[in-house]
């Protein structure tokens, strides 16, 4: 990385991953950074990609998110908690539950500009951004996510689907075909 705010916030993140109680730990340093939510929001824009690994370790996965209200990315679990914070726009997790044959929408949590969430290790979410702007937010996860079985889950059946980036990509949906969405 070359940007010492980001710099700064993944040794913050790296420390915190490794205390005594890493969510309470990792949602401070979040909160802490909501205070310059301005340079952040610059900084994830100034990034190549929409979404970022800035870090990795068997503690914490840490990653630049960028997302516009045009795509539903598909329902998908990460197995672990991840902490959210929001520096520009809105994110909507749409939440779901695993049921027989299908997935039950379970309700949005719309995470602000300003907003710090978090998704526990049973969670199964899709994601999208709300309004004109992009949303622009960090995503720490507690663990090693690209070294994590875990899977998407079909649209309709909700069976299982190995989870790649590809199949993430693939599987977007335009958001006007979301009922849950409006």
């Amino acid at each position: 990385m070359t940007d010492p705010l980001l710099d700064n916030l993944v040794q913050q993140a790296r420390i915190a991953a490794r205390s005594a109680s890493p969510s309470d730990a990792i949602r401070a340093v979040l909160k802490d950074s909501i205070g310059q939510s301005n340079e952040f929001a610059n900084a994830i824009a100034a990034t190549e990609e929409d979404e970022l690994l800035l870090f990795e370790d068997d503690t914490c996965s840490i990653w630049t998110c960028r997302y516009g209200s045009d795509l539903v990315f598909a329902p998908h679990e990460h197995r672990m908690p991840v902490h959210i914070a929001v520096y520009r726009g809105t994110e909507i997790e749409v939440l779901y539950k695993k049921e027989p044959g299908r997935l039950r929408h379970g309700g949005n949590k719309h995470v602000a500009a300003g907003d710090v969430v978090s998704l526990g290790p049973d969670a199964i979410h899709a994601i999208t951004g709300e309004g004109d702007i992009q949303s622009h937010a960090i995503h720490i996860y507690e663990g090693p996510l690209t070294r994590v079985e875990r899977h998407l889950f079909d649209w309709t059946t909700g069976a299982e689907v190995e989870f790649s980036m590809e199949n993430f990509h693939a599987m977007a949906r335009n958001r006007a075909e979301m009922k849950e969405l409006g």
